[in-house]
């Protein structure tokens, strides 16, 4: 090879080595050696986790690669636009590529929005091409569907599929819905009692209408050697009548010692109401959300910070302005904020849109919590009180308060200029989708469940057999 320079004569095993050790960009740059070295850039195990971006830019690659490696590819994760009816017909032909595989052990469909804009057929076709991926791949680890509630309606067929073929192997389910109307609307019979099958379920997401006493008994009561749930993320909507007690949460927990529960409230003016009905001292709860609610209830901020000082980690609240941001009545007491900053000894987030904010609590809640790693507050939710008004008109006024949270966070902390801020906060015909979307699809991502599944301590491998 030193005097003809034939880099093709190279054994396989050390081609094979080589690329082994190489990012993806210089695997790419290397394949253009030759030919035979361009080969042992598909090689299938280097394209085992795939994200098909099938966008107007992503559209040529993710074409290209569902070619060439959708026979091998394990973890598949699809973004799409769910508002353009050829995105969702490549949605489908990519599934019913995938269902070809027999291997893929992760399939997370990340929409751009809650809602489908198609026609009957391009649904029919990605719903039946979606049953089918799960019906001919042999051990399904992970399925995140996104929150489409149209989606959510046909699921029932996917649920059982998931438990004739996938019972044994299924770590991570996601079957949530966003609803725009969330007083009215038809729950499906799903048959989500039969989750508990899956006896190696550690992650599960559903809306609060199916989150019924049998179901937490059955998931409870999950024979010895399954390992516990870990995280457990709900929607709420609107409450029924069936109530999860806090007896029953105690024993869920008592169950799964080391479960993480992140609730969201979308659009949800009933939950909000009943919040303080839902709110149970012994769960779990890490992250609380709240989007488009249409009120501040500071009853129910009161009892996140009495409820949950050691496990609450953020809070967000993105609200609509209309005129001004949402004034709440503390009736003289402590702000309900600051009294949650003090109490709440983990707290890591503190996300407040179309709140209105007095500038001192800003300061209190960063001297109570310097570890914040993000407190995000619209400029235009702040004000300052009438005493000081004359101040507030200077520039040393917004100076003054960012300097003093920042010196009390240790970072270079400012207040959110407007374009930050989502669309919808401002305009009520705004897609409020873009508020919340990438909150909402980080709870599903496969990546960040399987570390946190890694990291505790007390995850058991459970191994099955063919």
């Amino acid at each position: 090879m030193a005097a003809g320079g034939d880099w093709a004569s190279l054994p396989s095993v050390v081609l094979e080595h080589i690329f082994s050790k190489l990012s993806l960009k210089d695997r790419t740059s290397a394949s253009s050696t030759c030919r035979k070295w361009r080969e042992y850039l598909f090689l299938p195990q280097f394209w085992s986790v795939i994200n098909f971006n099938l966008s107007y830019k992503g559209r040529q690659r993710s074409r290209f690669l569902s070619a060439k490696c959708s026979k091998f590819v394990k973890e598949a994760t699809i973004e799409f636009n769910s508002t353009r009816v050829s995105q969702v017909w490549d949605c489908a032909r990519l599934l019913d590529l995938l269902s070809r595989n027999g291997q893929v052990e992760c399939i997370c469909l990340r929409p751009s929005n809650s809602y489908f804009d198609g026609d009957k057929d391009s649904m029919d076709s990605f719903l039946e091409s979606l049953r089918q991926a799960i019906k001919r791949n042999r051990k399904l680890v992970h399925l995140s569907l996104g929150f489409s509630e149209v989606v959510l309606i046909n699921s029932r067929d996917v649920l059982n599929l998931l438990v004739k073929y996938h019972a044994p192997y299924l770590q991570s389910l996601h079957l949530t819905s966003v609803k725009e109307d969330s007083s009215s609307y038809d729950l499906p019979h799903l048959g989500f009692d039969n989750v508990s099958v899956f006896s190696n379920l550690q992650a599960l997401s559903l809306d609060f209408d199916f989150l019924t006493p049998k179901l937490m008994t059955s998931l409870a009561d999950r024979r010895r050697g399954c390992p516990p749930l870990i995280n457990l993320c709900i929607h709420v909507h609107r409450v029924g009548q069936r109530q999860v007690t806090d007896i029953m949460w105690k024993k869920f927990v008592a169950a799964n010692p080391h479960l993480e529960l992140t609730m969201n409230l979308v659009h949800s003016i009933d939950g909000l109401h009943a919040l303080l009905d839902i709110l149970k001292p012994s769960m779990p709860l890490v992250h609380f959300r709240q989007y488009f609610c249409g009120d501040i209830r500071v009853a129910s901020l009161n009892a996140l910070g009495l409820h949950y000082p050691s496990t609450l980690r953020s809070l967000t609240i993105i609200e609509a302005i209309d005129l001004q941001p949402i004034n709440y009545d503390t009736h003289n007491a402590e702000d309900p904020f600051v009294m949650l900053a003090w109490r709440c000894s983990r707290l890591e987030c503190l996300k407040l849109f179309g709140v209105s904010m007095d500038q001192k609590n800003l300061v209190a809640i960063a001297r109570l919590r310097p570890e914040l790693c993000e407190l995000s507050v619209p400029s235009c939710c702040v004000f300052w009180s009438e005493d000081e008004e004359d101040y507030y008109d200077s520039d040393e006024a917004l100076f003054d308060l960012q300097f003093k949270v920042s010196e009390s966070l240790g970072c270079n902390w400012q207040l959110l200029p407007e374009f930050c801020v989502p669309p919808a906060v401002f305009y009520h015909d705004a897609d409020a989708d873009n508020a919340y979307m990438a909150d909402l699809l980080a709870d599903q991502s496969w990546g960040l469940l399987s570390q946190s599944f890694q990291h505790n301590p007390s995850k058991l491998q459970v191994h099955c057999r063919d």
